[in-house]
């Protein structure tokens, strides 16, 4: 299975080689001794690894190295590590002594606390991790806002703790078959469970192209997208096979596509959507579009030159706490917008 997930995923880079990105740079270690992971690397390595897959013996103090060593990681593999327990003042709970105990993320992995202040890790996209956990710990990836996936190949679910992970932010997926068992799980029923292996969409639509057809060309179905950037033309036909075929979305970035109509219920019961990027040149807003995309995330900003929003288009998003109009163009807003609440249509900058 992870050889085609890997297949899958090469043929989406070549997909969107159109795309200007951050060039990205992958490193793997094998640590055979807890706490000497960070000595396999020189400073400027650690400084250009973007993704990272560690195998063998680590500790919270590899764990504190992640967190503040590799200022450019995104994407971090640690699904075949043991992690062994450490007592001490050198991991990731900042000068104090903690006892970390095995197979288990320590607590503030990555989080630094400055006095009661938590800084989380802000590249950090993407963790995968083993099917040895037993704990997530108290404040693991709290304040880690880019952290869109977490991967546990585990079927049934670890112990999480108190601030360890943001229902509002990451999205799990899990093995086939596990989803009611983490859903029982406490502190895990509010999350966004994924069966399988996230699948991450880059492209570029021409004119001449659509959006069926850059999926069609890659060979996937479009029920198993589950992150979806679009650059380029994006018209009524795209944003209706999103609509009718696209159930399972986490993440939509269209900002820099033609768009400049959303039709009614384009993006309704979404019920894995965490976030969206509006398009930048986008003007009305149909009925009910975001209606029952209840964990949409809890500030919405909307482009400058909208003019209008229809009926209901946020009714049911009962983790959007604000929709942000930030310029002068809005002159129609439709009845019920959020449904029974009022008042989370602000104006200005958002209040986070």
């Amino acid at each position: 299975m992870r050889k085609i997930c890997c297949l899958i995923f090469i043929g989406i880079a070549l997909a969107a080689n159109s795309f200007r990105a951050t060039a990205q740079v992958y490193k793997a270690l094998y640590v055979s001794k807890p706490g000497t992971m960070i000595s396999q690397l020189t400073a400027e390595e650690a400084n250009n690894v973007t993704n990272l897959t560690v195998v063998g013996k680590i500790n919270a103090i590899d764990f504190k190295h992640l967190r503040d060593g590799f200022p450019r990681l995104e994407v971090l593999d640690i699904s075949n590590v043991d992690i062994k327990p450490y007592a001490g003042k050198a991991g990731t709970y900042t000068d104090r002594f903690y006892v970390y105990p095995p197979n288990c993320i320590p607590a503030y992995a990555f989080c630094f606390l400055d006095g009661d202040i938590p800084y989380g890790k802000q590249t950090l996209k993407t963790i995968i991790l083993s099917e040895k956990i037993k704990n997530i710990e108290e404040g693991a990836f709290l304040g880690c806002n880019s952290l869109q996936s977490c991967r546990i190949n585990k079927k049934t679910a670890p112990n999480l703790f108190e601030y360890a992970l943001s229902d509002a932010v990451t999205a799990i997926f899990i093995p086939a078959g596990s989803r009611d068992e983490y859903r029982l799980k406490k502190r895990w029923e509010n999350f966004a469970f994924i069966e399988g292996e996230p699948v991450e969409v880059r492209l570029q639509i021409s004119m001449q192209s659509s959006l069926r057809a850059e999926i069609q060309t890659m060979g996937l179905q479009p029920k198993n997208i589950n992150f979806l950037t679009v650059e380029g033309k994006l018209d009524e036909n795209d944003l209706k096979l999103i609509t009718d075929y696209m159930s399972n979305l986490v993440s939509v970035d269209i900002s820099k596509t033609t768009a400049t109509d959303l039709p009614d219920f384009t993006f309704t019961q979404k019920k894995y959507m965490l976030r969206i990027k509006l398009p930048n040149g986008l003007k009305t807003i149909g009925q009910r579009v975001f209606s029952g995309c209840g964990r949409l995330n809890s500030t919405l900003i909307l482009p400058p030159g909208v003019t209008s929003i229809g009926y209901g288009a946020f009714m049911d998003c009962n983790n959007l706490q604000q929709v942000v109009v930030t310029g002068f163009a809005l002159n129609a807003v439709g009845d019920n917008l959020f449904g029974d609440s009022k008042g989370r249509l602000v104006y200005g900058k958002p209040a986070y």
